[in-house]
């Protein structure tokens, strides 16, 4: 195992990232990364502000009041180059020589050959320097031994277990650790600044934490695989995106020219319809001219032959044509002639385009279609997950929301309630109602009518469903129960605070299951080992009330509605903080102790107000979008739970009944 870890220590934890080469006065910032101080203080120097950053994660270095000197130095990677060195002495057999490794004498720093090592200054010397080091009286009952010893590994286990960690005031090493100041500290520093302190032998120190940080290590360890795994589905999702993309550019182009084709032979079937339109006009206006020029002719022949008669005529003349003459006149200047003509000349029409009055651009928009993000499957598909909803709540504030009916009042009976704090929805669509003072889940069909019920023994505070048909129930200290239509277990939380119950519950895309106990948030394996573990009472962006209830999204970030103080924080599956929505108040975006959460499936989140008698929606950036349902307006009363059922419908638990929207 010892060689197995020695064969692990990589460049990372002997070299300087910085400036490539062994450490000098190695400084350990808080990120657990190690820099030579020099290094760290040139970095400090070339900032314009006195800000430093960790060179490899960017994580902001607070720093001391003597600066980059007053980090904590790191003792363990001179050790740890000392033992790998040793290490790879003995693997290569004692035939080969330190010098070979390019290891010089740290004594005069010359060429010449090493052939002793000091234990206690952890230096190499050649045989002038060494014969030197006998002769000091500080250093001549230091233990020395010969670079072939050391090369035999004889003195393998001497090296790890040597101390190195020295006081950085009194150069002696640290025997002691100060519970008062929380730090390592020397016989000098018992005698004087901490003379009046908690402190305790190193020892006894290391064997109180160790066992507390190998319990923390097992959890970091569970969340490495986790992290790599991410890592690879990441790489995975970015190998996959350029031909992704491309996909959806020929979808774009496809659609495009789909409407390109379909514009062009619109227009055609316009263009032609215009010309059958405009040979039928020009056949009508040829009719017209060849009328009107027949009625002109006429009535010109009938003026002229008259103005002729009566200007040369004899009265004989006159009246042998008067008659017919007479007649003539009375057809030429004939009304419904006229109007004949008249109304033959109005059916000749004009042709124009009517088009509709629509933003073009927005409307050939809309047949192209948007671009549109759709979730990623992640990781955890073989496990068994919650039920999620494929249901969209609508963002626009112009889409109301129709009361479809309540049902259920106050009582104990089949269909009746009290205190109903949660909702969750079964594959099949049956709706659970977990009912706190009657101790029970009364499962509803989707149309809410009673179905069955599972009688508890103790007041439940959450149900989840899954996508295996369990359903996980909280409220029963640090329980977890599983039931089915067969049979219950239960799974205990681990590590959590003596006397708090669970309460939320969901289960993430990975398979685990986010639980929320007192001010804490526990990510547990199915068996319930704890994964991860974040939270603590307070305010602060880790910080939250012992009042919490989880819901999860499709990223695997974790929701948590925190009634007491009145806003939603959503973490990273980890457990860091990305945002907060909302804040204490009746306003838009704000919240009065919001009891429960949940996301629809563009991760959209909808929050039940138990204060402002409402359910608010905020999108998945965490932007405030619309109140959906109010007391004003849909008579709510203390909402508590909240879902989607398959089929569309808004589900709301208040007081002593459900209440179902559209």
């Amino acid at each position: 195992m010892a060689s197995n870890a020695i064969s692990e220590i990589t460049d990372e934890f002997l070299v300087c990232q910085i400036c490539s080469e062994n450490f000098k006065q190695p400084k350990v910032l808080p990120c657990l990364h190690t820099f030579c101080q020099p290094c760290l203080e040139r970095l400090l120097a070339a900032e314009p502000v006195g800000k430093l950053d960790c060179p490899t994660c960017r994580q902001d270095v607070p720093l001391p009041e003597n600066g980059v000197q007053g980090l904590k130095s790191n003792f363990l990677v001179g050790k740890l180059h000392d033992i790998l060195q040793q290490s790879k002495w003995s693997a290569k057999g004692e035939a080969s020589e330190p010098e070979e490794d390019g290891v010089p004498c740290m004594g005069c720093e010359k060429d010449e050959p090493v052939k002793f090592y000091c234990l206690e200054c952890t230096d190499y010397l050649c045989q002038v320097c060494n014969d030197a080091h006998r002769r000091l009286k500080s250093t001549r009952a230091h233990e020395v031994v010969t670079v072939q010893d050391v090369q035999s590994g004889d003195f393998a286990s001497e090296l790890r277990a040597r101390e190195t960690s020295k006081c950085e005031t009194h150069n002696e090493l640290h025997k002691f650790y100060c519970d008062t100041c929380h730090r390592v500290i020397c016989l000098h520093c018992v005698v004087t600044a901490h003379k009046d302190h908690q402190y305790v032998e190193i020892e006894k120190a290391v064997e109180r934490e160790g066992a507390k940080i190998k319990a923390k290590l097992a959890t970091v360890k569970n969340t490495v695989g986790l992290h790599e795994e991410w890592v690879g589905e990441l790489r995975s999702i970015k190998d996959n995106w350029s031909s992704q993309v491309q996909r959806t550019e020929e979808q774009i182009e496809k659609q495009a020219t789909n409407i390109i084709n379909a514009v062009k032979k619109i227009k055609q079937d316009r263009i032609g319809q215009l010309r059958t339109m405009n040979t039928a006009r020009e056949k009508q206006l040829r009719a017209a001219m060849e009328a009107a020029e027949m009625d002109l002719a006429s009535a010109k022949s009938c003026v002229q032959f008259t103005d002729n008669v009566l200007e040369y005529g004899s009265p004989g003349e006159v009246m042998s044509v008067a008659r017919e003459l007479t007649r003539r006149l009375d057809e030429t200047s004939d009304k419904n002639a006229i109007n004949k003509a008249v109304k033959l000349i109005k059916s000749i029409a004009d042709f124009t385009l009517d088009p509709q009055e629509v933003n073009v651009m927005e409307e050939v928009a809309k047949l192209v279609g948007r671009v549109r993000k759709t979730r990623i499957p992640m990781l955890g598909s073989s496990q068994t997950k919650q039920v999620r909803t494929n249901v969209v709540m609508s963002r626009s504030s112009a889409l109301a929301l129709d009361h479809i009916k309540t049902v259920g009042k106050e009582g104990s009976r089949d269909g009746q309630f009290s205190t109903p704090l949660s909702l969750a929805v079964t594959t099949d669509g049956f709706i659970v109602v977990a009912e706190f003072y009657n101790e029970r889940l009364q499962i509803l069909d989707k149309d809410g009518s009673f179905k069955t019920r599972f009688d508890l023994w103790f007041k439940p505070s959450c149900v989840a469903a899954l996508t295996n048909g369990e359903l996980l129930v909280t409220g029963n200290g640090n329980r977890i129960h599983v039931l089915n239509t067969q049979c219950s277990r239960v799974i205990q939380v681990k590590r959590a605070a003596a006397g708090e119950d669970t309460k939320g519950i969901a289960v993430d895309g990975l398979g685990r299951i986010i639980v929320t106990i007192g001010c804490q948030v526990f990510a547990l394996s199915p068996s319930g080992d704890v994964m991860v573990k974040f939270g603590g009472k307070g305010q602060g962006q880790q910080q939250l009330s012992s009042s919490l209830r989880v819901a999860v999204n499709s990223s695997n970030h974790i929701i948590i509605s925190d009634n007491r103080n009145n806003n939603i924080k959503v973490f990273d599956p980890s457990g860091g903080h990305l945002y907060t929505c909302g804040s204490s108040g009746s306003g838009h975006g704000q919240l009065d102790s919001p009891y429960c959460a949940m996301t629809d499936s563009e991760d959209n989140i909808i929050v039940a107000e138990f204060g402002n008698h409402r359910v608010s929606m905020f999108g998945s950036d965490g932007t405030f979008m619309k109140h959906v349902i109010t007391q004003e307006e849909h008579g709510l009363f203390r909402p508590m739970g909240v879902a989607l059922s398959q089929d569309g419908h808004l589900v709301i638990s208040q007081y002593h009944s459900v209440k179902f929207f559209k």
